[in-house]
């Protein structure tokens, strides 16, 4: 099978492939290098749309090559003879925007253009010696090409193209006021997109608001692939020995490519500290790393220079890395979205792969969050790998044992509360009783109010 079949095989896509679209002969070269040769569906799609003239908002699961669905078209749209910037590409972070600009130099290596890549931790100046050759793609984060606006150093008359990717993450980073900026700036835009992986309702609205008024909406209905593809497993372990499960997992699979997610940068750091102390070829990637630290981490995995990368979420969304066979999640994430991010590192393009996590007596309610969100069952399996059954009590956790037991508790609990006398629970005559409607609070000697329990409703 070839490279192209298999990095789009099963994909819902129709009979046609790259050479059907009116492709640049340059670009269609270099897919060829690459070994290209189908589009994916959110590919498909796109490239229809933007024949059209229409702006657009693409919605497509992790893993499924946004990037190159909106990369193919502008590429393509290119006037190559014409030596000034004309596509404008804003990403939320510098590892993606790196990841866009070498998913752009790739696809173009045989055109007769320039791009340059701006984004901070880099220096500013050199930024601006690329910007003076008159590049005509602009790949940027947020902070730094806005930066660059108002030092009058990026010219922004002639973009036409306007794409925001992974924009959900720029709205949660508190980006709108910026991208509406760097964007009413722009005039002469003749059509704008956007990708993520996730489009809620709220964004929307913004979308809307801030980006444009009339665009198509292209969404891609997530497939089965992440149950059918990844093998979901979890083992109960005590947080205590959590660690030892994690060298016996390490030390069963030898030969395959890892990435263990944890919680903190702390913790990061210490789990690859303790795996290397303990002879495993382990390296840290989080937030607070210098920037040379995490290319340089990135360029190590990439090149099987090491085997293991232990991670907070910054490498579960935004970077593209192939060929990983298992993900671990030493602690449940405590977003049921993010559990997806994370294990997609293992099933990019429909490959297979494996993920297991470690879940102590506590995490449980995360489990099951995890499962309703995503629509999926983890097995809960043994050290050897066996199946086990999950029990209620433990699936759904919580107090009281039993779930139906609690239910019932819950109707006599109801109607003791809705059908008695409660002018006692409600009341205010002394701030020296409890009371509901002051959030189980009392009035301590000096006369202010102190708070027991939950904190004060009036707060």
């Amino acid at each position: 099978m070839t490279k192209s079949a298999e990095w789009a095989d099963k994909a819902p896509i129709d009979a046609r492939t790259f050479k059907d679209f009116d492709l640049n002969r340059y670009i269609v070269q270099a897919l060829d290098k690459k070994g290209y040769d189908t589009p994916t569906e959110i590919q498909l799609k796109t490239l229809d749309a933007f024949a059209s003239g229409k702006h657009i908002a693409g919605q497509s699961q992790t893993g499924t090559w946004k990037t190159a669905a909106f990369c193919l078209p502008v590429l393509n749209a290119l006037d190559t003879q014409k030596r000034a910037p004309q596509v404008l590409i804003l990403a939320p972070t510098r590892e993606l925007a790196h990841q866009i600009r070498d998913e752009v130099f790739e696809l173009s290596k045989y055109m007769y253009m320039k791009s340059v890549c701006c984004f901070g931790w880099q220096s500013k100046r050199r930024q601006i010696e690329q910007l003076e050759k008159w590049p005509q793609v602009i790949i940027g984060t947020v902070w730094r090409v806005k930066d660059l606006i108002d030092m009058k150093k990026i010219k922004l008359t002639d973009i036409n193209y306007f794409i925001l990717d992974e924009v959900d993450r720029m709205l949660d980073m508190w980006f709108i006021e910026d991208i509406d900026y760097i964007r009413s700036r722009c005039l002469n835009i003749k059509q704008a997109l956007t990708f993520s992986a996730t489009i809620p309702h709220e964004l929307k609205n913004l979308l809307e608001k801030y980006i444009w008024n009339d665009y198509e909406s292209i969404k891609v209905a997530p497939q089965k692939i992440v149950a059918s593809k990844v093998d979901h497993v979890f083992m109960e372990v005590p947080a205590f020995k959590k660690y030892e499960a994690l060298k016996w997992l390490l030390t069963e699979n030898p030969e395959q490519k890892t990435i263990i997610f944890a919680e903190t940068k702390r913790l990061v750091d210490d789990l690859a500290t303790q795996l290397t102390w303990d002879g495993f070829d382990a390296i840290a990637l989080h937030g607070d790393m210098e920037q040379r630290d995490r290319f340089q981490t990135l360029k190590k995995i990439k090149n099987n220079d090491l085997r293991i990368l232990v991670a907070t979420d910054v490498a579960a969304r935004w970077l593209n890395m192939n060929q990983i066979d298992l993900v671990v999640n030493f602690e449940v994430p405590n977003d049921p979205e993010s559990y997806i991010h994370r294990i997609w590192r293992t099933a990019r393009a429909w490959a297979e792969g494996k993920a297991i996590m470690f879940v102590s007596g506590d995490e449980y309610k995360w489990v099951h969050s995890i499962e309703k969100r995503n629509r999926l069952t983890l097995k809960k399996v043994d050290h050897e790998g066996n199946e086990l059954v999950r029990s209620d009590q433990r699936r759904w956790g919580g107090w009281g044992g039993n779930r139906k037991w609690r239910n019932r508790f819950r109707k006599w609990w109801s109607w003791w509360w809705y059908k008695g006398n409660r002018s006692w629970w409600r009341s205010t005559s002394s701030r020296n009783s409890w009371s509901r409607s002051s959030g189980w609070s009392r009035s301590n000697s000096s006369g202010t109010r102190s708070t027991w329990g939950r904190r004060s409703s009036s707060r």
